[in-house]
């Protein structure tokens, strides 16, 4: 998908394209992890989708990360928000990502405010090499997946661990967040944007351009805004 999918009608229609078309025998959870905000949950697992042969041998698989927001609605749990993506993706060959032109001037709610000013922020700091940025909003419990995280990392310490081999490695002219979203609970909230990374040429023209997909789950905690869960991915990423 080149752009999210908002409402369950849309989605429904989404999913229709799949009827009677994905079919495999082996269903994997990998290390489900639950994390209760208020009314908000937060479900992040690993998942392993394999075919089998005649011979009920794995003849194909898949491996993916999982976010799922589940929020109590009538007594019942619901999803409110899913990103799903591969394990070490790639990007495609070629992707047309659909931008809607805006004001130069965006005007955002309140919440959403305060956490794009945040994320703004970390963004600004990483795009440089610095990705501590980041680190100084998530809370001691964050669990975070990104294109090249092999298994969800859970905590604030392996996250920085993670951290520490990128810093002054990563560096772009140019970062745009495209069409922020957010869903806000009480003291939790998604955040979900799409994402460009660009690099330009001496003359001002772009060399390259990395297009994401970003779910940001944050919880007030002791009156500031934390990020406890990440999930980062490429859109229309392809497995390796």
């Amino acid at each position: 998908m080149s752009k999210p999918i908002e409402g369950l009608e849309a989605y429904k229609a989404y999913l229709k394209q799949f009827e009677g078309k994905i079919n495999y025998q082996i269903s994997e959870f990998i290390d489900p992890k639950i994390k209760r905000f208020g009314n908000l949950a937060v479900l992040t697992y690993n998942y392993r989708d394999a075919k089998t042969d005649a011979n009920d041998s794995i003849s194909e698989q898949w491996f993916w990360n999982t976010t799922e927001v589940y929020c109590l609605l009538d007594s019942e749990w619901k999803i409110i928000h899913t990103h799903w993506s591969y394990i070490n993706q790639k990007l495609p060959e070629q992707i047309e990502v659909p931008v809607s032109i805006k004001q130069p001037r965006i005007e955002y709610n309140v919440v959403l405010g305060e956490l794009m000013a945040l994320e703004f922020a970390a963004m600004e700091r990483w795009r440089k090499g610095d990705p501590w940025g980041f680190t100084e909003i998530s809370a001691q419990e964050v669990t975070y997946f990104d294109t090249g995280t092999p298994k969800r990392l859970d905590g604030l310490e392996a996250l920085k661990a993670e951290y520490t081999k990128r810093v002054g490695k990563i560096h772009y002219d140019v970062m745009e967040f495209i069409d922020p979203k957010i869903l806000v609970h009480g003291d939790a909230a998604v955040l979900f944007y799409r994402f460009f990374s660009t690099h330009l040429n001496p003359d001002g023209s772009i060399a390259s351009r990395i297009p994401w997909n970003c779910t940001e789950v944050y919880s007030r905690i002791d009156g500031k805004w934390k990020i406890v869960h990440t999930h980062w991915s490429y859109i229309n990423g392809e497995r390796q």
